[in-house]
């Protein structure tokens, strides 16, 4: 029996990943799948069942680290966390520190027996609503872990996804990065490569990010003539629909398409293409260790962005059946 409860989740796990491999939804599927895997062989007596348990807790234990780590990150740093012209302002800040405090409470009123006959039950919408946005994290991070692992390998376009300039003008690490791996991936082909090269104009630059990252592939060698570039993008949204937009007007609608971005951001640019009908792999560029837990802060807020009424119709929801439950 407990054999075939995990060979069931493993064969869902495997279904939804070939059904949607960069979809968030698939990872969430994955995420519940893993921890039911763990509480199913937490409660079995077989040997290697309690070494898979003791596997997957580790997992766990990891990933809340992680998870409370980016929060923190989020409230102390803000202004390192976000981009440029967005704020954390104070009601918000108070809002998550107040969902802390409650949520810790709650958890210490159950733990002591003190939860009855209070006011903790009223707020048991906060943990549950905690689980689920746990639950998210984890499947981003699963996400993330597909996207970086998978290496492709044939392509006849790249696109290269902009970032920020340095100074107004210059390529910085995370973008030199990205043209870095589009260089190397280029001269692994066997046919000539077109580099597209996507980002326009911020307020604080004086070139758009395109012009910027084409200047760098050319002093890099690569022949401008087989460059376009995209220059009127301001986010990654724009980047693909731009992009898509010039590639189907070059030969073959431009082959075998393939994205590059930083590694960190390649997850959640897979899930955007998707929702504009864009079937294409992408390849991870490398992040520095140091820097990638602020990046990846940054880019867990931006993909809680990109359904933000699904997450508020779940709280109110919330909210609703936890006051049902408590005045029937």
């Amino acid at each position: 029996m407990l054999l075939s409860l995990i060979f069931f989740l493993l064969c869902l796990t495997a279904l939804m990943t070939f059904w949607q491999p960069h979809g968030l939804f698939s990872a969430v599927i994955t995420s519940l799948s893993g921890g039911l895997i763990i509480l199913i062989a937490s409660f079995s007596h077989h040997a290697w069942a309690q070494g898979l348990a003791l596997i997957g807790w580790a997992v766990v234990t990891f990933m809340a680290v992680s998870g409370v780590l980016t929060l923190l990150l989020i409230l102390i740093t803000p202004q390192r966390v976000l981009r440029k012209r967005e704020r954390l302002t104070w009601g918000l800040r108070l809002a998550i520190g107040g969902w802390l405090v409650l949520g810790g409470g709650w958890t210490w009123a159950v733990l002591t027996g003190h939860f009855s006959d209070t006011l903790w039950p009223w707020v048991t919408f906060i943990p549950v609503f905690s689980l689920y946005l746990g639950i998210l994290y984890v499947a981003s991070l699963v996400g993330y872990g597909r996207a970086s692992l998978h290496r492709f390998r044939n392509a006849d376009t790249l696109v290269i996804l902009g970032a920020g300039l340095v100074n107004g003008n210059q390529v910085g690490r995370i973008l030199g990065a990205r043209l870095d791996t589009a260089l190397a991936l280029a001269k692994h082909q066997s046919s000539p490569v077109t580099l597209l090269v996507t980002g326009g104009q911020g307020p604080d630059e004086t070139v758009s990010e395109a012009a910027a990252m084409a200047a760098y592939l050319q002093a890099h060698g690569f022949p401008a003539e087989r460059i376009v570039q995209e220059t009127a993008a301001t986010n990654t949204l724009t980047n693909l629909f731009n992009s898509q937009r010039l590639w189907v007007k070059l030969p073959q609608q431009g082959g075998q398409v393939v994205l590059i971005t930083s590694s960190y951001h390649l997850f959640r640019a897979q899930i955007l293409a998707h929702h504009l009908g864009i079937r294409c792999p992408g390849v991870p560029a490398p992040t520095r260790w140091s820097y990638l837990p602020l990046a990846w802060a940054r880019e867990f807020l931006a993909i809680l962005m990109l359904h933000p009424r699904l997450h508020r119709g779940v709280l109110v929801t919330l909210v609703v059946i936890n006051g049902l439950w408590l005045l029937i």
